[in-house]
């Protein structure tokens, strides 16, 4: 896939040997594409190797990595964390092995950290329902409108002149309800308009019925302490449902971890990852991020596998 600010794409990089076929001249495309010469040459030249196939996005991964760890050293780096917990400065100079090397495969292995780690067995703690539905995470996450025309993320005079922070000021907030089941990760979001006990209680009953749906049957669910969660609405609806209501330790977040994890990634994949010039469009694509997530998406803590393949087995 182009990075964000590629000046091609598959279909420009067609678009150069549609221009070639025209009788355009390699300088010519060069600037009607904003590319070098040398890039128009060289899709030109894979066009001609290999078809329309050769304008397909690579890897940009080398064929061969002559310095790269054995299976052997990275097994020897995750034994030595194991057993001695030592960090990657101390571990650097006991296999005499660069520090950010052994950072690498620390945190490909999930070692990197050793409040993950058993204090005894050393072995990375995962906590994680048996079956769908047994804990579902709930949060609400607030994401400031978008001015028409773009917001601050997106204004390049934002942090010199504040016209970025002049144009959303007064516009709100809209808060993101989300559920995500802790077996399988799979999720509903709403955006509405507050964050009070009968909003998130029409939430809550919405959510039941949608997981409902997919034949989940929620028997518990984890919060925050919030207001909106002790509320005699949600309670309600909880008994009406069957529902065990559950609540984090104080000050602990990472007890609704995988709520916290999927706030970051809707974020990073759906809220800011490109410009929307209304609020408008950015909240009709909501839908569309949150399909993809449950049925598409590859996931990491479940093999490189979509949410929904925990739940239709």
């Amino acid at each position: 896939m182009a990075h964000g600010n590629a000046r091609l794409t598959a279909y420009g990089r067609l678009q150069i040997v549609r221009h070639r076929r025209e009788g355009h001249t390699a300088a010519g495309i060069a600037a009607m594409m904003g590319v070098s010469r040398a890039t128009v040459h060289k899709w030109l030249r894979r066009y001609t190797r290999e078809g329309a196939a050769g304008l397909a996005d690579r890897s940009s991964r080398p064929h061969v990595t002559p310095r790269a760890l054995t299976a052997d050293q990275m097994a020897q780096i995750c034994a030595l964390r194991r057993i001695s917990a030592y960090g990657p400065h101390r571990l650097s100079y006991e296999l005499k092995l660069p520090r950010s090397t052994i950072y690498g495969v620390l945190r490909r292995a999930g070692l990197q950290r050793l409040a993950w780690l058993h204090r005894t067995t050393r072995e990375v703690i995962r906590y994680e329902r048996a079956q769908p539905g047994e804990l579902v995470h709930l949060d609400v996450k607030k994401l400031g409108r978008i001015p028409d025309g773009g917001g601050k993320r997106f204004d390049a005079g934002f942090r010199e002149t504040g016209a970025g922070r002049r144009a959303s000021r007064g516009l709100g907030y809209d808060f993101l309800h989300v559920a995500v089941d802790d077996h399988s990760r799979y999720a509903y979001v709403e955006a509405l308009a507050d964050e009070r006990g009968d909003t998130t209680a029409g939430f809550l009953e919405r959510a039941l019925a949608a997981f409902g749906a997919v034949g989940v049957q929620v028997q518990r669910v984890l919060s925050d302490n919030g207001g909106n969660y002790r509320s005699h609405a949600v309670r309600a609806v909880a008994e009406r449902w069957g529902v065990r209501l559950k609540r984090t330790r104080p000050y602990r977040p990472q007890t609704n971890g995988k709520a916290e994890a999927f706030n970051k990634t809707l974020q990073r994949e759906w809220a800011y990852r490109r410009l929307y010039t209304t609020n408008t469009e950015r909240l009709a694509l909501l839908p569309h991020f949150v399909a993809e997530y449950n049925a598409h998406r590859p996931h990491t803590a479940l093999g490189g596998l979509p949410p929904i393949t925990r739940i239709c087995q």
